[in-house]
């Protein structure tokens, strides 16, 4: 009886240490930055139908696994991508992480990428 309870006890610590452990429960630590531009609708300034404007947006430790579409609007062009987190990165060039371009290392940088997605690898 206490040889089956110890045994009970050992593989319930193992798998939640090993749940625990698993790589999609991790964050990759730091923070992902998006430059873009974007186009706002017009000043009302006669021939002025769109106004570029500059916009900067983050994503603190994002998860392992998720997909981050990083442009909502069509008429955007992402200026600027850093990793500032402590896992490679991969990009992709649609927004749902299917048309893999390439991967992004650590604390990197890529300008003017033709990327809309990024995933941390699982």
């Amino acid at each position: 009886m206490r040889i089956r309870h110890a045994l009970g006890t050992a593989v319930s610590v193992l798998l939640l240490s090993t749940v625990a452990s698993a790589p999609a429960a991790h964050a990759a630590n730091g923070t992902l930055t998006v430059d873009y531009s974007r186009c706002r609708a017009g000043t009302g300034i006669p021939g002025v139908a769109c106004y570029r404007e500059d916009v900067s947006r983050t994503e603190k430790d994002p998860q392992d696994g998720k997909c981050f579409s990083l442009l909502t609007e069509n008429r955007a062009k992402i200026r600027k991508l850093t990793n500032g987190t402590n896992r490679t990165a991969v990009y992709y060039t649609d927004r749902h992480c299917t048309r893999g371009a390439r991967a992004l290392a650590p604390g990197r940088s890529l300008t003017n990428p033709p990327v809309r997605s990024v995933r941390y690898p699982i």
